[in-house]
């Protein structure tokens, strides 16, 4: 009898234990299973933009690792509030990820005097950062403006004489030009309607200097036209060029356009740790690296921890920047 009761006691485990195990490879299963359907990718910006050139060039490859089609769809509009606020709003799912700027992302809340409907450090998940795309301090090569140092001490002897473009107020590149004025160093701001025609600007020699994308200066450097003084962050294809930190302007360190993916808040650390990896693994791959250094990127990868953090970080950067050029929330 007794040993009939052993033989039932010991089935029942069993039975408790091969049912923890089928409950255990089915939650694996479903884990293993993302991305099941292809995944919206937002640009909150318009087609053709430098959010865009970096999207298109990981977007095959990283397809291709995660096994799904990424469907990639534009929500420009108020300085990116519009694309990044769509996204926070969606189900923490996987299935919906903003392609963005973060130091635009960052930066929107304060350049606008109505209020952001997120709160970029609570209403997205941070995925992976994986390019920067710095701004640089261009000036013609025919002028007498050779280096940083010059145009410090003719701008601090004779403020507002120098002229520099940028590519629109409340760009990051617009911003340079105010740290500076922090410093002293009192540029008049010329601002253009995007990158390409502050370069445009330039080249005509109708002003001293332009502070923009490096991406959008290429071309122009290529051709021997521009010369560059300092850039908010080291790149890749000019690795000898000074960034503003080392020059003394150290608010400009945030002022590079880093980019990479970001999720609705609340997003599944399984699904997250999954996006992150293989966008670490497509960024380090030789072809794609190369294709984003050739359109003007420095590829630079941080994980969700090292993304949350350089947020953070840029978020009292730029509110700092913003409230002493007294502009965006700050106007008078």
């Amino acid at each position: 009898m007794k040993s009939k009761k052993h033989q039932i006691l010991i089935v029942g485990v069993m039975v408790i234990i091969l049912s923890c195990i089928t409950l255990w490879d089915v939650a694996n299963g479903q884990e293993k299973k993302y991305p099941s359907k292809p995944i919206d990718v937002i640009i909150h910006f318009a087609a053709g933009g430098p959010t865009d050139v970096w999207t298109r060039i990981v977007a095959n490859d990283l397809s291709n690792e995660l096994g799904a089609s990424l469907s990639i769809q534009y929500k420009p509009g108020a300085g990116g509030v519009i694309g990044a606020s769509y996204v926070a709003a969606q189900k923490p799912d996987g299935y919906t990820l903003l392609s963005g700027s973060f130091s635009s992302l960052v930066s929107a809340p304060f350049l606008e005097k109505e209020s952001a409907p997120y709160d970029v450090l609570k209403d997205f998940a941070p995925i992976a950062a994986c390019v920067v795309a710095p701004n640089v301090l261009l000036s013609h090569t025919s002028s007498n403006l050779t280096s940083l140092e010059t145009v410090v001490k003719l701008a601090k002897e004779k403020p507002g004489q120098l002229t520099c473009a940028s590519a629109g107020v409340g760009t990051t590149a617009h911003l340079v030009i105010e740290v500076f004025k922090m410093y002293g160093v009192n540029l008049t701001h010329v601002p253009a309607k995007g990158g390409g025609p502050a370069a445009t600007t330039l080249l005509g020699k109708h002003v001293d200097l332009a502070s923009i994308m490096y991406n959008a200066a290429v071309p122009h450097i290529k051709s021997g036209a521009f010369r560059i003084l300092a850039a908010t962050d080291k790149m890749a294809q000019e690795p000898g060029i000074p960034t503003l930190k080392e020059k003394g302007f150290p608010e400009c360190e945030g002022l590079g356009s880093f980019q990479g993916f970001l999720g609705p808040p609340n997003l599944p650390k399984p699904i997250q740790d999954r996006l992150a990896n293989a966008i670490r693994k497509v960024s380090q791959m030789p072809s794609v690296k190369k294709g984003l250094e050739d359109a003007g990127f420095t590829v630079v990868y941080l994980g969700p921890d090292e993304l949350k953090k350089m947020m953070a970080n840029d978020y009292r950067n730029i509110e700092k920047i913003v409230k002493a050029a007294g502009v965006g929330k700050y106007s008078k």
